[in-house]
């Protein structure tokens, strides 16, 4: 019999109260689920505000900056993602801090040991001193530094807005006491998939099976392997990583275009995803999809970690992994666009990638390209197979794009004419983005009879040891550049804007 956990409304929980429910990792209160780290004092998984004692403002990042270094102060609270963090586990009974709109964590400028040192925000680098350990006392928590010992404090003990916050020798002042209220409620999960039955169902697929459209299917720590389907009749499904770590929920499969199916033929490229997502408005946070055929082992083959054909589809700090064809953005037919949008993720392979005819903008994603060992031809990146109708593909907007494999020897992507289409040309734009220098002087090339200069494929302002301009690199113009921002790409008809 499956469980149900009922939504609930907005309020304010002060952290003991979290607490005095928590049982075996899972707190079960008004029917719904709350994810916890055992003996830790917050929950992973939900964004909070942090209130402090003192001044009763809220933490925040001055001017509501999305750059590296912009500092953490206090103000009074208005809703604003700057204002609200999540703690992600980082082992040890330490947790990063991470803010809502920039996806940065909480650091200590230079990973100083003095009092009074600056907190900011800044990219993730795994570092102690962008690492805390939380302790409640009484409802309220200190959140002390793991390389410093200094607890988070506001500064001067000052009641003033945009006072900054600091680190300071812990000594159990008012201002040293943070009340963790969450942002947007509490982790509200219809079903809850746990490998150790603590859940509604201990496999993703059970779990969407059972679940009516616009549910949020919770997630917690683990390896789940099997093929997953969300059916088109299902829309508006949540999945959702309880750690807020992507690489602590991991869904996948081994199946090969080449592989045997089982019923004396092979899967085929579509047939080898280890997740089908087909569901409109379909969202899917903090986790991990993979296909984990070895290639190594078994040769060379199309093995597809994700196709997407739905529209409004959603995927943040979400991590891609395969080798060939690892994610295939996709449509439901040639007259049919799939709006997609990748935030702050992660997608890695060797041969086309990315591919598909779907419309999909990565915004801040890392896209890494591994080494296959040749010097001359590490793979490509991308293989579009946009309509000619379609004005949008594929956009990369300031990602930075990564790889071990050897200098001037990966392409940024090649045509596909797929099935041998004579309608689906491409279009790939990569837009201020950090280009590493596996790229090649000529990153664009032919594919199946098919020129890569009859299809749109362009750079615009990107930078970096493999960015350039010449004869084989169209850059796009400044005017062109103003119809090509992700908006244009998402909007459609229905003015959809999901960006974060």
């Amino acid at each position: 019999m499956s469980m149900h956990i009922e939504s609930r409304p907005r309020r304010r929980r002060r952290l003991a109260t979290v607490l005095a429910a928590v049982l075996s990792g899972v707190i079960a209160a008004a029917g719904a689920f709350f994810v916890t780290t055992g003996a830790q004092a917050v929950e992973t998984g939900v964004w909070y505000q942090l209130e402090s004692r003192h001044s009763g403002l809220v933490m925040g990042i001055r001017g509501a900056s999305t750059a590296s270094g912009a500092e953490l102060v206090q103000w009074a609270a208005n809703g604003s993602q700057d204002q609200q963090f999540r703690f992600v586990d980082a082992g040890g009974g330490y947790f990063k801090i991470q803010v809502r709109h920039s996806g940065m964590v909480l650091d200590v400028a230079g990973a100083s040991r003095a009092d009074g040192a600056t907190v900011q925000q800044w990219g993730d680098g795994g570092t102690a001193n962008q690492q805390w350990k939380v302790t409640e006392s009484g409802g309220y928590a200190t959140i002390v530094n793991r390389a410093s010992g200094k607890a988070l404090d506001v500064w001067g003990r000052s009641t003033a807005e945009g006072a900054r916050i600091s680190q300071y020798t812990p000594n159990g002042a008012a201002n040293q006491q943070w009340e963790l209220t969450p942002a947007d409620g509490a982790v509200e999960a219809d079903f809850v998939v746990a490998l150790d039955g603590s859940g509604t169902h201990t496999t993703v697929q059970a779990a969407v099976n059972a679940a009516p459209s616009g549910s949020t299917i919770l997630i917690k720590r683990g390896t789940y392997k099997g093929n997953v389907t969300v059916p088109s009749s299902k829309t508006g499904i949540t999945f959702m990583g309880a750690t807020g770590n992507a690489a602590d929920v991991v869904i996948h499969d081994n199946r090969c275009a080449s592989c045997s199916n089982g019923s004396g033929g092979t899967w085929g490229t579509s047939g080898s995803a280890s997740v089908l997502l087909q569901g409109a408005n379909f969202t899917a946070e903090d986790l991990t999809f993979a296909n984990t055929y070895d290639e190594a082992a078994n040769g060379s083959s199309q093995a597809v970690a994700v196709k997407v054909q739905g529209d409004r589809m959603v995927f943040d700090n979400v991590r891609f992994l395969g080798n060939q064809d690892t994610l295939l953005t996709d449509s439901p037919s040639a007259a049919t666009v799939s709006r997609q949008y990748y935030h702050n993720c992660y997608v890695e392979g060797d041969v086309d990638f990315i591919f598909g005819r779907g419309t999909a903008v990565f915004d801040d994603c890392r896209i890494h390209s591994l080494n296959r060992g040749s010097t001359s031809n590490n793979g490509y990146v991308t293989a579009a197979s946009t309509e000619i109708s379609n004005r949008y593909g594929l956009l990369f907007y300031q990602c930075d794009m990564t790889s071990n494999a050897p200098s001037n020897s990966v392409y940024l992507g090649r045509p596909w004419p797929a099935g041998g289409s004579t309608t689906a040309r491409g279009q790939v734009l990569y837009r201020e983005s950090n280009l590493g220098d596996h790229f090649r002087d000529d990153p664009w090339t032919d594919m199946s009879g098919l020129s890569w200069r009859d299809a749109r494929l362009s750079e615009y302002e990107n930078y970096g040891p493999g960015a350039g301009v010449n004869g084989n690199r169209p850059q796009m113009s400044d005017a062109d550049a103003l119809n090509y921002e992700p908006v244009d790409y998402l909007r459609g008809t229905d003015g959809w804007n999901p960006i974060r």
